[in-house]
C-alpha cells in the first residue's frame, strides 16, 4: 500500500487532545461547611470533576477517537497499485451531413444525435476517455481524447450540420487511428469502442475494418417523407438570337403522390410558376424557356413542407456574355471557321503559320486556335489545338494510331457535354500519353483523342488547353452536329473564370465546392456574408480567390472596398444531392 499524502498523519495528534479533555475536569472553589452529611450524595460528582484523576473508560470518548482515526486515514489517501486493464476509450462520431437536419424526429435528427452523444459522455467513468469527431464533407476532430467531460460536452455543443455530404468512412478510419494510439505510459489503449451517430445515409462500408476496436452504429431517424430538387442547370443557346433555358428536376422520395408548385425566380423576383405532380418514388422535370433574361441569379423552389428544407431550393448563375477574341492559325479550314463563328460573342481573326507574328499577337487574344501546325513563338495563352503540339499541350507524342474508333467520352465535362462522339470515323490520329495535368475527354482503344489541361504559375498566369489528336479533314466530325457544340463549349470553357475547371457555364454550385471569385487588381481582403448573415474576412493572395467553406445552402455576398472602388459579387450554393435527400434511415452501415 502507498500513501499519497503521508504528511497528513500530523492530524493524528488530535487524538491526544480528545484524551486530555477526558482527564482534565472542572476545578471547584473550596468552602468551609459545618457538616458533610448532607453532601454524601454529591460526593461522587465531586470526585468525577476533580482536576486530575485516573482515566475512566467512556463509549463517547472511544467513538470520538475512532472518528478522528478514520478522518486521518482518509487524509493520508492510501492507494494500492495493481496490474489491471485501463479505462474505456471511446470515439463519438457525429454525422453532420445535410440529411441529419431532417425533422422526422423532434426537434431534428442531429439534435437527437447530440443528446445521445451527451448521454455517452455522462456514462464515462473517472478512468475513461473519449474523443468527438464530426463527419461532414471534411472530417474534423472537435475534441481530442480526454476524460474532461466539460470539454467533451462543449465540443458536442459546438457541432453543427452542414448542407454537404458526409464522409463516415474517413471519420471511422480517423477514430480508429486515434484509439490505436498509446497512453502516457506507452501502453496500448484498451477497451476501445467507436460510436457512430448517424442515419446511415452513406455507401456501404462492408470492406472497412477496425480490427480489435468495436464499432457500434446508433441509428437516428424514422421515415422518409421528402421532396427534393436533384438537378438544375441554366444554359444559353449556341447561336445568335437563341433563348436561355432553365432546367430543373424534382424527385419524390416519399411513398405518397405529391403535387407542388415549382417557382422560378430571377435575382430574387418571381418569374414563373409551374404545377408538378410526382408519383411515389418518381421524379418530374421542368424546362423554363422564353424568359427574356440574359444573365443573373436564377432560383427554383417548391412550396411543399417536408422533412428536409435545404433541398427545396436550388440556384444557378449565368454570367453576362463577353466578347472572346480568337486567333485562328491555319492554311485554310472552312469547317473550323464556320464553327468558330457560330458563337455571336466570338470575334475571329485569321492568319497563316507563315504570316504569324508572335510580337504582334502577345496577349492580344483570349484563345489561339492552331489547325495542323503550331508556329514558333506562340503566346502562352489559352489554346485549342488540332493535330498540333505546343509547350502547353497536355500530352506527349509516342507515334501514330491508324483508324482509331471512339471507345468512350466524358459526358459531364463542360467541353464534351451535349456533344455526342459515338461512331466517329477518322483515318488516323496521334498516339500520345497524358502529362500529369492532362485529362482525357474522348478516348480510343489505345490512345486519348481529346485532352484538356490547365497549367498555372509563372508570369503568364494560369492557362487552359484543349488538344485534339486528329486532322479535321481526315474525320467526319465536321459533318456532325457535335462539332459546332464542341467548339462553342471549348471556347466558353477556355475563357471561363479560373478555378471553375470542373464547372460548366450556368451549372449550379453545390455546397462545399470551391467558389472562384475574380476580384479587382490590388484587392487584399474581401468580406463574405453567408445566408445566416455571419461574416468572415478572406485574404486575397491569388486571383481568382478560391473560396472554401460555402457549406450552407443559400445566397452569399462578397464585397471589397467602399465608395467608387467598391466591388460586390453575389453567388449561391445548393444541395443537389440525391443520396442526402433520400432520408430513409439505414439499419446498418
Amino acid at each position: 500500500m502507498n500513501l499519497i499524502a503521508p504528511l497528513n498523519f500530523a492530524f493524528a495528534g488530535l487524538i491526544a487532545v480528545v484524551v486530555l479533555l477526558y482527564v482534565l475536569r472542572l476545578k471547584r472553589k473550596e468552602r468551609v461547611i459545618s457538616s458533610t452529611l448532607l453532601w454524601q450524595s454529591a460526593l461522587r460528582d465531586l470526585q468525577a470533576n476533580a482536576p486530575w484523576q485516573k482515566l475512566r473508560s467512556s463509549l463517547l470518548m472511544w467513538l470520538q477517537i475512532a472518528f478522528l482515526m478514520l478522518a486521518v486515514f482518509a487524509l493520508v489517501r492510501p492507494a494500492i497499485k495493481v496490474l489491471a486493464a485501463g479505462g474505456q476509450n471511446i470515439a463519438i462520431v457525429l454525422d453532420t451531413s445535410a440529411s441529419m437536419a431532417a425533422t422526422d424526429v423532434a426537434p431534428s435528427r442531429f439534435e437527437r444525435a447530440r443528446a445521445e452523444a451527451n448521454r455517452l459522455v455522462n456514462a464515462l467513468s473517472s478512468g475513461d476517455s473519449a474523443t468527438v469527431i464530426a463527419a461532414g464533407a471534411q472530417t474534423r476532430v472537435l475534441a481530442a481524447p480526454t476524460s474532461n467531460k466539460i470539454a467533451l460536452k462543449r465540443a458536442i455543443a459546438q457541432a453543427a450540420t452542414r448542407d454537404t455530404t458526409g464522409n463516415l468512412r474517413e471519420a471511422i478510419v480517423l477514430a480508429s487511428s486515434l484509439l490505436r494510439g498509446r497512453d502516457k505510459n506507452g501502453a496500448k489503449a484498451k477497451n476501445a469502442q467507436i460510436y457512430v451517430l448517424s442515419d446511415g445515409s452513406v455507401p456501404a462500408l462492408d470492406d472497412l475494418s477496425t480490427g480489435d476496436i468495436g464499432l457500434q452504429f446508433v441509428k437516428v431517424g424514422q421515415r422518409n417523407d421528402n421532396l427534393a430538387i436533384t438537378a438544375m442547370d441554366v444554359r444559353r443557346g449556341y447561336s445568335e438570337g437563341s433563348d436561355y433555358q432553365i432546367f430543373a428536376t424534382v424527385r419524390n422520395f416519399s411513398r405518397q403522390e405529391k403535387t407542388v408548385n415549382l417557382e422560378l425566380s430571377h435575382d430574387g423576383e418571381l418569374a414563373a410558376v409551374r404545377p408538378l405532380t410526382i408519383a411515389p418514388g418518381g421524379q418530374a422535370s421542368q424546362l423554363f424557356e422564353n424568359t427574356g433574361f440574359k444573365q443573373g441569379l436564377f432560383g427554383v423552389r417548391f412550396d411543399a413542407k417536408d422533412d428536409l428544407q435545404s433541398d427545396n431550393i436550388a440556384y444557378a448563375q449565368l454570367e453576362p456574355p463577353r466578347a472572346i477574341r480568337v486567333l485562328l492559325v491555319s492554311e485554310g479550314n472552312l469547317f473550323l471557321e464556320k464553327a468558330l463563328n457560330i458563337n455571336p460573342d466570338v470575334e475571329l481573326f485569321r492568319t497563316t503559320p507563315g504570316a504569324f507574328s508572335a510580337a504582334k499577337s502577345g496577349a492580344e487574344y483570349d484563345v489561339v486556335v492552331c489547325d495542323g501546325v503550331a508556329p514558333p513563338g506562340l503566346p502562352a495563352t489559352n489554346q485549342l489545338l488540332f493535330n498540333a503540339f505546343t509547350d502547353l499541350a497536355p500530352v506527349t507524342k509516342t507515334g501514330v494510331a491508324p483508324g482509331p474508333s471512339v471507345a468512350d467520352y466524358d459526358r459531364r465535362h463542360p467541353v464534351t457535354r451535349f456533344a455526342p462522339w459515338n461512331d466517329l470515323r477518322m483515318a488516323q490520329a496521334q498516339a500520345v500519353t497524358l502529362k500529369p495535368w492532362g485529362q482525357a475527354l474522348v478516348e480510343a482503344e489505345r490512345t486519348p483523342l481529346v485532352v484538356a489541361g490547365e497549367r498555372g504559375g509563372g508570369s503568364s498566369g494560369t492557362r487552359r488547353v484543349v488538344w485534339c489528336g486528329f486532322d479535321l479533314r481526315e474525320t467526319d466530325l465536321p459533318m456532325r452536329v457535335a462539332f459546332p457544340i464542341f467548339v462553342t463549349n471549348t471556347l466558353r470553357w477556355l475563357t471561363a473564370p479560373r478555378g471553375a475547371a470542373g464547372a460548366a457555364e450556368g451549372a449550379a454550385r453545390r455546397a462545399g465546392q470551391v467558389v472562384p471569385l475574380d476580384v479587382p487588381a490590388g484587392t487584399t481582403e474581401i468580406t463574405v456574408t453567408a445566408p445566416d448573415k455571419t461574416t468572415r474576412r478572406v485574404p486575397v493572395q491569388t486571383t481568382p480567390v478560391l473560396l472554401d467553406g460555402a457549406e450552407q445552402v443559400g445566397v452569399y455576398a462578397a464585397a471589397a472596398g467602399d465608395g467608387k472602388g467598391a466591388w460586390n459579387k453575389t453567388f449561391a450554393v445548393c444541395l443537389l444531392n440525391a443520396p442526402e435527400s433520400d432520408l430513409m434511415p439505414r439499419d446498418a452501415l
